[in-house]
């Protein structure tokens, strides 16, 4: 089962509705991670499970949320609220405290994947303002595959090509 994960567009709808519309049905769900910009109510999300980030003016963007299925527990968090640009501590407690199997998160607009007390972190990076050492992909994004003895993360750039050397295997 694969789901799509992306963060920090900062008013690029186009990039999400391009997204969207390649996905749909390709994937179980698609979590948008916050700094869209946009109002909640654009149809955009229709496609997308958002979160509120901190450049987010409209308030009915939920602050998190919990997503399950029959193969994963998942908790979804832009990161703002946690001050994920210091440290992932905060985060690490309530992931924890949830009982969760990954947590999503956004924010530093730095792609990243680590496995921190059984619980897998991802950040997607920025699609549209990306930083860090991968800024010079121009955007990226995330598909975390959910396999019965492994989850399996790969990171896409803009144009929906697989980094290569951006794939992470975790046994389950």
């Amino acid at each position: 089962m694969d789901y799509l994960i992306v963060s920090d567009t900062h008013g690029d709808r186009e990039i999400l509705e391009k997204l969207a519309n390649d996905y749909r049905g390709k994937v179980k769900a698609m979590f948008y991670i916050g700094n869209s910009e946009l109002s909640h109510t654009d149809s955009v999300f229709d496609d997308f499970l958002p979160v509120v980030g901190n450049m987010d003016m409209d308030p009915m963007f939920p602050d998190d949320r919990d997503y399950q299925d029959t193969n994963i527990n998942i908790y979804i968090a832009h990161g703002h609220l946690y001050h994920t640009e210091m440290s992932l501590g905060r985060l690490v407690e309530a992931a924890q405290a949830k009982q969760v199997d990954v947590v999503l998160t956004g924010h530093t607009h730095q792609l990243g994947v680590q496995m921190i007390d059984d619980i897998l972190f991802i950040n997607p990076g920025s699609i549209s303002l990306p930083r860090g050492q991968y800024a010079f992909l121009e955007g990226t994004y995330a598909i975390l595959s959910v396999l019965e003895d492994k989850l399996s993360v790969q990171f896409y750039t803009r144009d929906e090509k697989p980094v290569e050397t951006l794939k992470f295997d975790f046994a389950r």
